[in-house]
């Protein structure tokens, strides 16, 4: 295999693996305005501290995890 064919290997999977950043940071982000938004109606069994602390956490993580892909993109670019 030459280089020419790894490199382009390796893009697409980084490509994917970028794309799977950005879907799940988005999920993440989703969920966690859910456990926000769903502790005012009563139907989650956490208290509204707890509640708010977990909702906050996983909406950190998705927006790193959607910096984590769009740099990565960046990076992949630049390589071109």
């Amino acid at each position: 295999m030459n280089q020419e064919q790894n490199s382009n290997k390796r893009n697409g999977y980084g490509n994917f693996r970028n794309s799977l950043d950005l879907g799940m940071g988005i999920f993440y982000i989703l969920i966690g305005a859910l456990v926000i938004y769903a502790k005012y109606f009563g139907s989650l069994e956490l208290s509204p501290t707890y509640a708010n602390l977990f909702g906050g956490l996983v909406i950190f993580y998705g927006l790193f995890r959607v910096y984590r892909g769009i740099s990565n993109f960046r990076k992949i670019k630049q390589e071109k």
